[in-house]
């Protein structure tokens, strides 16, 4: 009763909002063969293998028999394309079940499914689904296929964009719309949907705040609050620029007045993802109806359907399945059958995203029906998204022991186990300056070189950011130089050192590094790839990072790698400073320790618990090894310890 009462509603909804036609789904298409449009270059795939279609589920209704009902709710630069027209009566030719189809934009999409009125979600923006899913609603994310977004605008280009960067041409188009010149116009989504939201991305990387340097800033500005169709009609009769995805653009082409100015630029990428929706109160035999229709995207003879859509009207697919190479850069799984029925959510410090994804991939082998899902990031920050943000993770692995009974106990956590021990390095390259004659006893003579680019982590939030500065504090009393820290940090950044006799404690409360000579990633993973580029020279990481990303690195004396617990009473000698909400915390010195907890409102306790023991078992501890982490053999437990996961530690007091 609830699902046909459900149902009703939404028709009618969809109905007084006209233009869908749920039954038929049926869309006009022009059929112009377009000419300048985006072709995916080569060298920016990766070939992959197509696996064997997904086998059919236990319990999905086979053509036969009573039918059932699907909604999906999903965007309507994707709908507006006619693609979903054409793949409906397929699914629903090979399952018993009528696809009820609702298109809005991205944001109004996941409204729907929150609300728990969509089974599906099938959407295009990446940062909003990751949240989706953080936020408890979705399991089995899938990323099918892709096209480009591109900035198109009247033949005449009067701002001057055409090949330009998408940053350079946004700069611009506001440069000289704000300046008056009444024919840069540009017409904005503004309507949350994935386009919005890859516009305003393109907005930030040139350096604006959307909300007070864009949004509302002038009459050359225009947010329509339409779909993606509409808004490129609307640009069209004012002659003015749009982001639209090249799908819909094709499909439209034949009616408007604008071509493609400019189609290259990594912020272009808009990949198309799938997912099954969790409610509040899930069911099983609807998750894995929804499921089937996953799975029926996912296989090759679908995504060759969909590779192959538009080539015959368009001259060209309008998109492209991740079957025929997956961009560089894209993380996406598109063949891994959808069996899970539940999520299994963690949160995780950064380092230890190598391991966990080994981790989550034996999971899933052996709990086929649990979607693990990882969320990564400084230990401090995924603590505060549980302790002051309401989080419900069902496991919490952080790079700091002390984190968990110092901020979670006694609401959020009961205890803690010791897994794995970690040390601090100095990581650099052959192309770092100095390189051929920095070594243990020199590195931070080579740091104060004001030519030197030295990165850390985010001390505000991540354990190996303030474990940096706590590094070259202890450092000073090691070498008998007090002016390190105020040689290679304090001139480069708002963060001070105080010294009161033995003890050293450094203010990091706002870093403000200077981004030329000092650098501050939000995790110490993100520095990886400004070393490998060369944009930074050194950099103080974990060894296990290091020796992940196949770094040389300079191993420091015991006495400051914050590795030795003998030396537990030298490192508190040096504490740091950091935010916290409204208010200041202090971290004290600790040898680096890795701990793990299933917090006390987690959603699947049951599951966290599983993992855990995955995690502390033989086989967890060979996955840490590989990745240049030091397991605690066997794990130590603390305080009220799980029956289930007692017989697999050492209880201490």
């Amino acid at each position: 009763m609830r699902d046909s009462f459900r149902y009703s509603v939404i028709l009618l909804l969809l109905l007084l909002i006209g233009g869908v036609i749920i039954a038929g789904c049926t869309t006009t298409q022009p059929g112009q063969t377009p000419t300048n449009v985006v072709t995916t270059p080569q060298s920016a795939v990766v070939n992959v293998e197509t696996t064997a279609a997904p086998p059919q589920q236990a319990g999905v209704p086979a053509a036969t028999g009573p039918r059932q009902k699907l909604l999906l709710a999903t965007t309507t630069s994707l709908y507006d394309t006619g693609l979903l027209d054409y793949l409906k009566p397929k699914f629903e030719a090979k399952y018993n079940i009528d696809l009820l189809i609702t298109s809005q934009g991205t944001g109004k999409a996941i409204q729907l499914a929150e609300a728990g009125d969509a089974d599906v979600l099938l959407v295009h923006s990446p940062s909003s689904e990751m949240a989706f899913l953080e936020d408890g609603y979705g399991l089995n994310r899938r990323s099918f296929a892709y096209n480009y977004f591109e900035i198109v605008g009247p033949a005449d280009d009067p701002a001057g964009i055409k090949d330009m960067s998408p940053e350079d041409a946004f700069k611009t188009i506001l440069t000289m719309g704000k300046a008056g010149n009444a024919k840069v116009m540009f017409v904005s989504r503004g309507d949350g949907s994935g386009t919005h939201t890859a516009e305003q991305k393109i907005w930030s990387n040139a350096g604006y705040k959307y909300a007070t340097d864009v949004e509302k800033s002038g009459k050359w500005y225009i947010e329509a609050g339409k779909g993606m169709g509409e808004t490129l009609q609307m640009a069209s009769e004012k002659d003015a620029y749009t982001l639209t995805d090249e799908g819909t653009f094709l499909a439209y082409k034949s009616k408007l007045d604008l071509v493609p100015l400019v189609t290259k630029g990594s912020s272009l990428m808009n990949v198309y993802s799938v997912m099954t929706v969790y409610p509040n109160n899930p069911n099983p035999d609807k998750i894995a109806l929804a499921n089937t229709f996953v799975n029926f995207l996912i296989s090759p003879d679908t995504l060759k359907d969909i590779g192959n859509y538009g080539v015959d009207k368009y001259g060209k697919g309008l998109f492209t399945p991740m079957t025929a190479g997956v961009p560089l850069g894209v993380t996406a799984d598109f063949t891994t059958p959808a069996t899970a029925t539940r999520p299994l959510k963690i949160y995780h410090a950064g380092s230890l995203q190598s391991s966990f994804g080994k981790l989550e991939k034996a999971f899933e082998k052996a709990h086929p029906n649990v979607d693990v899902q990882l969320f990564s990031g400084g230990s401090g920050a995924i603590i505060d998204k549980i302790t002051k943000s309401n989080q419900k993770a069902d496991v919490l692995a952080s790079a700091d022991y002390s984190l968990i009974p110092k901020y979670m106990y006694p609401k959020n956590a009961s205890f803690y186990i010791d897994f794995a021990k970690n040390v601090m390095v100095l990581c650099y390259t052959d192309q770092s300056k100095g390189a051929t004659s920095v070594n243990a006893d020199n590195w931070y003579t080579v740091l104060e070189d004001p030519t030197v680019k030295v990165a850390i982590s985010d001390p505000r939030s991540d354990p190996a950011g303030y474990r940096s500065l706590m590094t070259i504090a202890l450092a000073e009393r090691k070498y008998g130089d007090s002016n390190i820290f105020n040689k290679v940090i304090a001139p480069y950044s708002k963060m001070t050192e105080t010294v009161d006799g033995a003890m050293r404690t450094i203010d990091a409360t706002n870093p403000s590094p200077d981004g030329k000579k000092l650098i501050i990633t939000a995790t110490g993973p993100d520095i990886a790839p400004l070393l490998k580029s060369g944009k930074v020279d050194y950099a103080f990481e974990y060894s296990s990072i290091a020796i992940q990303n196949g770094f040389k690195y300079i191993t420091l004396p015991p006495e400051i790698d914050l590795s030795d617990p003998s030396m537990m009473d030298r490192y508190q000698t040096v504490k740091v400073k950091r935010p916290s909400g409204f208010d200041t915390i202090t971290e004290t010195g600790m040898p680096i320790i890795y701990a793990v907890t299933v917090p006390g409102f987690a959603r699947n306790p049951d599951l966290g618990n599983e993992f855990v023991k995955l995690l502390i078992s033989s086989d967890g501890q060979t996955i840490l090894n590989a990745d240049g982490q030091t397991p605690i053999t066997p794990a130590e437990g603390y305080d009220n310890v799980p029956i289930t996961l007692k017989p697999m530690v050492t209880i201490k007091t």
